[in-house]
Parts: structure tokens; sequence; C-alpha cells
């Protein structure tokens, strides 16, 4: 690699060998990706299938393609007569190409026209996305079988491998009974090992160090030493206590005052005590243990100088010498059974990595992490030697992008297929290594420095696109303040100057005479409660550490009210528009932090929403949800119970669980719910049973009504959706395992990372991993001042790098404890926290606001300021005169340390005027919000507050009938309709639309036929059970299906007719239901019998925001769209409209909303024609139902999948009369029984509109 990087001309730059790009936060990495991308394009003439893109996430890849192809077809419309815009990229790189003169426009315009026809097969991919390719194109030179499952978790499978690891080798095996108590002391468990042994897989090209131990380590021999020496210790201690007393009072003038003393001694006898009565030589002892205070080897270690002199000899007696060698004999049995289980361990993860291997090609899976050491071993094992060389045919030009994130593995398979000798391509490596912030995912700065020396040419990037050119210099100061501030040999801070890309000005009014600094910094203060001098001359002492974080959270909540207040009257502006909640946000580094920001704004009316990469099994409703499950699992244990109810979602306070434990009737029916919920589980499947338990306990009315409840809310419902879909046919049991699992390795992946609960104007709470790649207009940092020490990781393996960068797992007892090892891994560990702050500093556009400074730590009354004075945001400023390892240890002051910080502010200017400001923390005593500016932000008080009057959970059955309030009813049968509509109480409702046609003679009607099935709502909830249950492509369990639901559902019927004849009835209709094609003649063929459970999902459930609906405006609306439906009455729902739909599906890229309708309509096929049908979908309102299905469908599918459009995706809606389908029923063309409709996409986002409250009235709504 060249001695000095040079700045990249993205335009100019050669576009061979092995380049790498070093870019800064804001530099426009993704710009000058494009620009790579379509010179090699234009260029070299690569073909896009030709050309690889690695990034290292699938949003980075989806946005990455996005914008290169957005860059072609500018670069076309351009070369083609267009105009282009205010961007410099498209006449920079025509211009540059031209200046080949190896290419004319036309020649360019057809190689961007041929990209773009192919641009579908752009091999633009995530690292496992190629490498999942690369293999998937050569199976058999990896040894792999064909068509693999993709298993985005295999936590499954690894603690199955480690569970029949621990069932052979220690629950069935010939282990000592020694380790097995070993084992068990240590807490050792399968799910333990089965986390160790995903983190050991995740890094296979580390180096691993491990003790070496004797084959044998003689366990027994082990034990009965101790056993033997605890029994000598106990002889000789039982009736000598005052002669032993005696002895080490005697000897105390002349022991080493700092061990021995009254109080020592005394201590350390207690503890004796306390051991020799436990009678087990192996029972544990207190960490402060000062046993060994009374051994003969340390009172003779420990007796002085001056105390022999004075003729005081070390104390004698027979116990002193039993102590010590029932602890020598104690640490040799522990460092025999620690060897034994180490060796047992080792072995298991030697056998284990072999074993999951074997039985992921065994089942034809694979795993994410597989995919790379599948193409690592293909590339490297030496079976196949053609297959690097053949990759790099195909793929002969690469662009790896978050070069930064990569590890060992990764690098690897990149080095063999691009750096071999003979091989000529162009490999451009891109990443920012003030960046690498992911090592908790495997990724490791130490490879990117490594392969940074492998690389031909170093270019950097060095101007920032992103920021205000006061920032920009701001931040320069600020981290060029200390030449080493990020630690690490060959890390350093480049400075950057500001980029040409059009900025909107900030404009601030708010506040005359205020500095016009972008960063802006506040000083930890003085507490005046406290009266001690800091150093500073000036009497006081600074804040505590908690008051500092509380101030903190204030002062900067308090801030963004005012600034958010300041942009509604346009005193605060981004351009022309004044400043909203969403332009700012707070950055935090855990949950907690982010809670505490939460309550803060809450209190000054300012709403917020929280972006974490938290998974949500790692969540306080996780942990909730599985005290509620185990308690429906397990309803006769009254403690579960109780702690069920004891949850925010089923809302039991003290007083409440106090009075169930003294009413034993509501005790029982209570413990009966659970049974209920319990019975419903079983019966029906988990999804059914947690809907019904939602609505019983009326969980999300509770939820909503809490300062948190949209973040709660939230939560629930995507954990219900992640243990849908690991239920299966699962039990209790094996799911609320499957649960516990997740819970403990905050497991699941992508699909398990929180969910945005609002998408509404708010505030942002991002933690910094999450914000990375991210910019906000304003920031906020209030907690990186925070020096508290991090816990230390745990657990049997250490991760640190040696000298050469090599990663190693060390499993040696001895890791943790070497203070080289422990300097390396804190090294790390701060030098990630360093960068962690950098991301944070780099995010804001216009403003940033920072918490500097030392707090006090109180001790015993005293305050100290080591932990503050040596916290890396002190670092940053401070650290230029320390060496880094004494930094640690430096005894400045905050008064100096305050001194570092006025001089960096001091000498960051920018044409004439301060870039950075130094005050002290505001105390936060601004006003909150006026309502009528916090109505868009929705603000939160800190407790719950009451319910309004109007504020509910609607449904369409409420909707219909115009009720108050109602949980969303499954709609079997027509429930809803109001009495008068429906005919006399307890009859069935024949069609309001007039006197029912003749029907068929009953004589005619097969005994089987499921026209003669019973009717109502039992009926419908029957019928509804059956096709919930089965399996619309596998018959052989449909008898068991129907079983179960009539068992649920049991039918009254009349005494002469036989119970028997059901199943039958419910088989026939099976049959003829999901055998009838339910399009019309001549649209593609639809049947359910071919639709396999992968492709359907069934009672989906959905909550649709309704902020301000009334019964006139939707009126108004049905009837100008053409829908009738009886006139509806509710009053103004202002909250959600929740329901199910029976079943969605997917057909040929098309997704349907199906409905099952039980209702009676006659014995005729013409009773199920579509006149009729027409009829009984006006008279029981369900086009209203069916286009509320449609928009919670539409809104989903534009959530959950990529490009989704509405005239291509959505299929329509379905409403199957099932007693009238039959496949030999159809009158021109049409299938008798089935009612499909399909709204236009305007009606539907006019609906929406709607619902959302975008629109109140019908004149409104958009067009």
């Amino acid at each position: 690699m060249p001695a000095t990087a040079t700045d990249l001309d993205v335009f100019a730059c050669p576009l061979d060998g092995i380049r790498l790009v070093e870019a800064s936060a804001g530099t426009g990495k993704t710009w000058n990706i494009c620009g790579l991308y379509l010179r090699l394009l234009l260029e070299q003439a690569v073909p896009v299938e030709s050309l690889l893109v690695v990034t290292f996430t699938r949003a980075a890849t989806a946005e990455l393609a996005t914008r290169i192809r957005d860059r072609i077809v500018d670069t076309l419309r351009v070369l083609e007569g267009g105009e282009a815009d205010g961007d410099p990229f498209v006449p920079s790189l025509i211009g540059a190409v031209l200046a080949t003169g190896r290419l004319a426009r036309g020649d360019m315009a057809r190689r961007l026209r041929t990209a773009l026809q192919a641009f579908d097969e752009a091999a633009i991919f995530t690292i496992h996305g190629f490498c999942q390719r690369a293999l998937a194109d050569t199976p058999f030179a990896a040894g792999l079988p064909y068509a693999l499952e993709l298993v985005e978790d295999d936590g499954e499978l690894r603690l199955e491998v480690t569970q029949d690891f621990w069932r052979r080798e220690i629950a069935g095996g010939d282990l000592p009974q020694a380790l097995a108590d070993c084992l068990l002391q240590r807490g050792d468990s399968p799910e333990g090992w089965a986390e160790l042994l995903a983190g050991d897989m995740a890094r296979p090209l580390a180096e691993r160090r491990w003790d070496e131990f004797p084959a044998d380590p003689d366990l027994a021999a082990a034990a009965a030493r101790i056993d033997a020496a605890y029994a000598a210790a106990r002889r000789c201690w039982q009736g000598e206590e005052a002669a032993i007393a005696r002895a080490l009072d005697d000897a105390l003038p002349g022991l080493n005052g700092n061990s021995y003393s009254k109080e020592s001694v005394a201590r350390a006898s207690q503890h004796w005590v306390a051991w020799l009565a436990a009678g087990d030589a192996r029972s544990p002892l207190p960490e402060d243990s000062k046993l060994a205070l009374l051994t003969a080897a340390t009172l003779e270690r420990r007796t002085t100088k001056a105390g022999q002199a004075k003729g005081i000899a070390p104390p004698r007696h027979p116990f002193f010498d039993a102590a010590g060698e029932l602890l020598a004999a104690r640490t040799e049995a522990e460092d025999r059974l620690e060897g034994a289980r180490l060796a047992l361990l080792r072995r298991f993860i030697r056998q284990a990595t072999e074993e999951l291997r074997r039985r992921k090609r065994e089942r034809r899976q694979i795993a994410f992490d597989d995919i790379l050491w599948n193409a690592y071993d293909a590339l490297t094992a030496g079976r196949q030697p053609w297959l690097a060389a053949a990759l790099h045919a195909r793929f002969p030009v690469a662009l790896i992008d978050e070069f930064q994130d990569t590890d060992p593995l990764q690098f690897a398979i990149f080095d063999r297929i691009y750096n071999a000798e003979g091989r000529h391509g162009s490999l451009f490596l891109v990443g920012d290594p003030k960046q690498a912030i992911y090592s908790f995912r495997s990724a490791d700065l130490h490879t990117y420095l490594a392969a940074r020396e492998r690389t031909d040419t170093r270019h950097t990037l060095r101007h920032n696109q992103r920021s205000s050119p006061a920032l920009i210099e701001a931040c320069n100061r600020l981290f060029g303040a200390n030449p080493g501030v990020f630690m690490l040999p060959g890390l350093a801070y480049q400075r950057v100057d500001a980029g040409v890309r059009p900025r909107a000005p900030f404009v601030d009014r708010s506040a005359s005479g205020a500095s016009p600094a972008a960063l802006r910094l506040w000083r930890i203060p003085r507490d005046e409660a406290l009266d001690d001098d800091d150093g500073g001359g000036e009497g006081g002492e600074r804040l505590p550490r908690a008051k500092a974080i509380q101030r903190a959270a204030i002062a900067s909540a308090a801030e963004i009210a005012r600034l958010i207040a300041a942009g509604a009257t346009g005193e605060v502006r981004i351009g022309e528009r004044g400043l909203v909640p969403a332009d700012i946000a707070v950055l935090v580094r855990s949950h907690a932090q982010g809670a505490r920001m939460r309550r803060a704004l809450a209190a000054f009316g300012v709403g917020s929403v929280e972006l974490s990469q938290a998974s949500v099994f790692s969540s306080e409703d996780a942990e909730e949800l599985e005290r509620v499950l185990l308690a429906i699992a397990e309803p006769a244990r009254e403690r579960r119970v109780k702690a069920a109810l004891a949850t925010a979602a089923m809302g039991r306070d003290a007083g409440a669980l106090a009075a169930l434990a003294a009413d034993e009737t509501a005790l029982l029916a209570a413990l009966d719910a659970f049974a209920r919920w319990r019975d419903t589980w079983l019966a029906r499947g988990f999804g059914v049973m947690l809907r019904q338990w939602m609505a019983d306990e009326d969980v999300a009315a509770r939820l909503l009504a809490r300062a948190d409840g949209e973040r709660r809310l939230t939560n629930l419902m995507h954990l219900a959706e992640l243990l849908q879909q690991a239920a299966g046919s699962a039990s209790p049991e094996v799911l609320l395992r499957t649960l516990a699992t997740r819970r403990r390795d905050g497991a699941g992946g992508d699909a398990a990372q929180l969910r945005l609960e609002s998408d509404r104007n708010l505030v942002q709470i991002v933690t910094i991993h999450r914000a990375k790649g991210l910019e906000y207009g304003v920031v906020f940092c209030p907690f990186l001042f925070d020096g508290y020490p991090s816990g230390a990781e745990g657990g049997d393996t250490c991760a640190w790098h040696d000298d050469d960068g090599r990663l190693v797992l060390d499993y040696r007892r001895g890791a943790r404890a070497d203070d080289d090892i422990k300097a390396r891994m804190r090294l790390e560990r701060d030098a990630e926290s360093v960068r962690l702050m950098y991301v944070a500093l780099t995010r804001a556009v216009h403003r940033c606001y920072l918490v500097v400074g030392c707090y006090a730590k109180i001790t015993r009354g005293k305050a100290s300021y080591g932990e503050a004075g040596r916290s890396l945001l002190n670092w940053m400023v401070a650290g230029a005169e320390v060496e880094l390892s004494a930094w640690r240890t430096h005894k400045m002051t905050p008064a100096e340390i305050d001194a570092r910080w006025r001089a960096v502010v001091g000498a960051s200017v920018l044409d004439g005027q301060p870039t950075m400001s130094l005050t002290d923390l505001p105390d936060g005593s601004g006003a909150a919000l006026p309502p009528e500016q916090a109505a868009g932000a929705r603000p939160r008080a800190l407790r719950p507050p009451g319910i309004p009057a109007g504020w509910r959970i609607g449904s369409f059955s409420a909707l219909l009938s115009g009720a108050a309030h109602e949980q969303a009813a499954l709609d079997h049968d027509a429930r809803a309709l109001p009495a008068a509509e429906l005919g006399a109480p307890g009859t069935e409702s024949e069609p309001a639309w007039g006197a029912p046609r003749a029907a068929a003679d009953s004589a005619a009607i097969a005994d089987d036929d499921i026209l003669r099935f019973p009717r109502g709502p039992v009926a419908g909830d029957c019928l509804h059970a059956v096709f919930e249950r089965i399996d619309f492509t596998a018959p052989e369990g449909w008898e068991t299906a129907i079983a179960a639901a009539l068992a649920d559902h049991p039918q009254r019927l009349p005494a002469a007719v036989d119970a028997g004849r059901l199943p039958r009835m419910l088989r026939r209709m099976l049959d003829d239901v999901l055998a009838t094609p339910l399009l019309a003649d001549g649209a593609s063929m639809l049947r359910l019998d071919s639709l396999p459970t992968s492709r359907r999902l069934v009672e989906l459930g959905f909550h649709l925001p309704a902020p301000r609906l009334s019964a006139a405006a939707l009126n108004a609306w049905l009837a100008a769209r053409g829908y009738r439906v009886p006139r509806l009455a509710f009053a103004e729902l202002s909250g959600y409209l929740k329901g199910y739909v029976d079943l969605v599906f997917e057909h040929d890229g098309r997704y349907w909303v199906l409905d099952w309708k039980s209702n009676h309509l006659g014995d005729g096929i013409e009773d199920y024609a579509p006149p009729r049908l027409e009829a009984a979908m006006q008279a029981h309102g369900y086009h209203l139902q069916h286009l509320l299905y449609s928009v919670a469908l539409h809104r989903h599918l534009a959530r959950s999948l990529a490009g989704y459009d509405y005239e291509r995706h959505f299929g329509g809606v379905l409403y199957l009369f099932v007693r009238g389908v039959r496949p030999g029923w159809r009158q021109d063309g049409q299938p008798a029984g089935v009612f499909h409709h399909r709204a236009e996409h305007a009606t539907i986002a006019e609906l929406d509109a709607l619902l959302a409250g975008v629109a109140s009235t019908l004149d409104e709504v958009p067009a």
C-alpha cells in the first residue's frame, strides 16, 4: 500500500487493481459507488450481471440497487437530450467518459439502455446473498445437496444437538458425580452451552486457546483428599475454639495490620464456623472469604519483623495446619474439576459443530452463517481449485461497501477470489473504519486494517456532503484535539471539508443574542447542595452521576420542546419551513437511556418514537408474555396465574391481587378463565387462543392507556406474530421452550428487531447503532459523558486480538485474570466506544447538543472524579497530553478538564463565527408545549392518563350495530345485525330484501348435503373452525379436524336426527368448496385444494388507527362510491378499528382476502347466484366489512412486501357462502356462492385516508 492516501476522483481514477476507498461520515460513499459502477458499465462494458456489488444488510442492498438504477436512468435521460438536475453527478460522468475518446454519446446511451433492460439480473447482493448464489450455482463444488432450505435462525436445531450431547455424555454417560455436581453448581445447562456454541461457530477462523489437561484428572483422588482434610479440620476445631482465639489474640500485635485486625480475625473465624458447620466440604464459600487468614502459611508470612523482634512468634495450633491443607485440597479439587469441565466443553464444541453441520446437510437446511462457511470451505479446502477462478471470471469486478464491518471469514472469501496471482480484475473496498461499531455481530476492524495493507492503492473521501460547514468544522476541532483519539494504531482522524451539495439554511431567531454555534456543549455544573471544592477554586462539587444523567435528560427535553414551539411559529426554520418534531433525534446507547428520554419528553408534552436494533425477545413485554403463557399452560398453578395477572397487559395491581387472594370465588373464576384459554390453545391453536385472551382481557385498550402504550402493544403484536410462525403444531410446552430460548439468547434475527410503533411526526429516540447511516436536522447526545464502566464480558471465553491482529478465542482458566489480556480487551472495548461517539456526533445536519464535563462519584460522603474524568468523551479533548496507558490513572481535576474543553471551543471558528459554544447544563425549567402545538405529537403523561370517554376500540360489528364499544367478534352468520333487521330474537333471520325464494324439494336434498346442516352462529363457528384447522391440500387430515370442530362447537339437533350425519355433511362440504374454481370463466384457475399452508394466513388480526371517524362521513363516502349498507349510526370513534380476516392467501403473485359465510340463503342454485349474493352483501353490511379488510391487507402489504404495487399484487376479496359453493353449480360462467370484488386502488386510498383522520368529511377525501 502507498505510504499516503490520495483523494478519490471518482470520474478519473484508474479502474483496475485492488483499491481501498476510505470514507468519513457524510462524505458520499453511495454517490461515489454509483460513479464507479457507471464508469465500469460505460468504459469497460462490464454487464450488470457480472459487476458485483456487495454490502452487509438487506436494507442497504435494496437502497444501493435503487440508487444505482436511478443514476442509470438519469444519465440515460441526459444523453437522450433531457435536462440534468442540479446534482453535478451526471454532467461530470458524461464529460469524463467523453474525455477518454473511446465512447461517443450514442455508444454510452446504448450501453446504459442494455444495462437498464438487464437490471433485474444485476449482481447487487448482501455478502450472504452473493455466497448463496455462488453455492447454488456450484453445489457439488461445495459438497452440498441441491435445494437447501434457508433458515434464518438455527437456534432450535443447535439446542437439539446440545441436548443430545448432554443426554448422551452427561445425563446418561459415565460422568463422575463430582463433575456433574460441578456443572450443576456453575449453572451449566444445554441452553447455556448452545449459546456458547453459537458464539464459537460465529468466529470459525479465530485461534482457540485451551489449557492442556491430563486425560485422567483423577477426580476421585482429589475428592478423597478434600474429604479427609475437611474431616481433620472439623476435628481440630471442635472444642478448640477458645484456644484458637487465644493464640490469634496473643499473636495479633505481631501480624501485618493491613490484613489482621480484631474485626478481620473475627470475620475469618465466622467464615470457618459456617463452612465447618455445613457438613459439606464443597459447599459454596462467601465471595469475600477470609478463610486463608487462619492458615499456618498465611500467618507465618504475615508475621512482621517488628513483631518477631519483640518475641512475638506466629500463632501455633493444629487447626492452622489443617486449615491450610483443607484450602489446598479444595483448590486442587476445583482445579481438577474445572479442567475436566473445560475438557468436556472442548469435546462438546468440536463434536457439536460437526454434528450440527451434518444434521443440516441431512435435513437440507442452511443458516446464514453456514452460507459463508460453506463458501469459504469450497474455496479453500482444495477439492475444487477451479472454483475461485470461475467466480472471478463470472464477476471480474467487485465493489464491496461497508468494508469496515467485514470479518476474517468474509475477507478470506473475497481475498481468495480477487487476490490470487495471475488474475486481473478490479476490487474496490469501500468503508469507514471510524464507523466500525458492530463487533457484537462478529465484525472485526483488525481484519479491515490488515486488508488495507494488502491493497494496491488507498483513496480517501474528504468532502462532507451531509452537515453544515460550521458543524463540520466543529467536529474537525473536536476529533482533531487528540491525535490518538481512536486509540488503535493505523486509525487516525482525517480532517474533512464541506461538500458542494446545497443545503437548506438553518435559521434560529428564537433567542436574541444566542450563540450561532452549531455544536452546543452543555457542561455538567456544580451542585449547590455540596460544599467541597472540585479543584476549580470556585467551591462546590459537580452534580453526582445520577443527578447529572437526570438533568441531562430534562434539559434536552426542555430544549426540544422550545425548538418545536419555535418551529411552529417559524422562528426556527429549515429553509422555508418550520422545524418539526421529526427533524429532531435523541441518540442513546441503550433501551434504558431511551426510556428515560421518552419519559422526560412526555413531561414536556413532546411525543416520541423509539428506534432500536434490540430484539423484541429482549423486551419487558417478552418476559410478561412468557408469564401469561406459562399461566395459561398450567392454569392450576395459582402462583403463575397471579404472576400473569400482575403484568401490564392484564393490569391487576397489588390491591387487586390481595382482594383476589381473599375471595375464593373470584380466584376460581380467574383460574377458570386461564383454563378456558388453555383449552382454546389445545383445540384451535396458539393464534386463536392469543386473540381470545386479548379480547377477553381488553389488552389493547389497557396497554394503549399507558404512556408507553403504543410501544407495548407493538411489541406484543410482534411477539404474537413471531410465536405464531414458530408454533405450527407444537404443544404449549414446546412453544414455551422456544420462547424461553429466544428470550435468553435475544435471538430471532432481523425479523425480531424492534419495530417502529408509530409513523407520526414525532421526535425520534434512536440507538447509535440504529442511527448509523442516517441523518437528522438536529441531534441531542445527552449521555455520552457517562464514564461508568460497562460490565466486562463473562462466561467461558474471552475474545481478544494478538499482536498480528488475529482474533483469539481464549478458553483458558486464567485468561480473564491475565493483565495483558485484560488490557487488550479493554482497549478494544474503549476504542469501539469512541467510534460510537464518532457515529453519534456526525449524524446532525444543522445542530448538535452534547453534554460534557465531569460528574461526582459519591462514596461514603466523599466526592471523587476519577470515573468521570477518565471518561472517553473527556479523552477526546484532554488525552493528547497523556499516554493512553496512563489515561486510566490520570489525576486531572474537573477544572483542568474544563479548561481543555474551553480551549477546543475557543479554537473552533469559521468565517469569524464560533462553531462551538460551552455553557452550563440548563436546569430544564422551560415550559411544556401548549396543547395546540403538541397535538400532532400526541403528548404523553408520565403516569397513565384516564381514557377519554370517546376513546375506544371499535369493530365492523360495532360500526354496523351502533354499539359504543365491542370487541371484534368473528363474523359468523351475521351475528352483528340489529334485531329489527335480523328478524325475531332466537330465530334465524330470513333476508331483509324480500320473501325467500321457493326452496328446492327438501326430499331431493341428500342427507349429507351441507344445506341440511344446522343454522345460526354456533353452526357458523363450527364451519369456520373446520376451515381454520385443515390443510387444504391434505384430505387425510380432514376427518380429525371435523371431529375436533364438532367437539368444540356441539350442534343442537332434533331428537330424531342422527348426529353421525354431521361429519359427513362437513366432509362433503370440504370436497365441494375446495374443488370449486372460484373465479369466473376466462379468469385464471383458482382452486383452494391447491393452496399450501405456507401461502396462507388464518385469522389475520389488525388494528386500524381511527382517530376521528364519524358515522356521517362514512355513510356519505359509502353512498358516493355506490356501496349499499344499512345506515350506520355509531358514536364518533376515536381509537382503533379492530378485526380479523378469516383467510389471507397468495396465488400467482396476488394476495387475496377470503371470508367464509355460512348464511343459509336457500336450497337451490339460484339462491346463491350473483343477484342473491349482492342482496345478502348489502343487507348484512358486508360491503363495509370487505372494504375494511382490503384496507388492512393493503397497509400490511405496503409495509411488508418489497416493491408492493396494488394493481399488481392485490387480487381482491372473495366471500364464500359455503352452503352454495360446489363444482357443478355455475350460471353464465359464474360460480354459485362466490362473491368476488376488487375495489379500485383510489377507492382503498380514499377509505384509508378517511379512517386515518386525514379527511373528516367527504369533501376532504382526496380524489
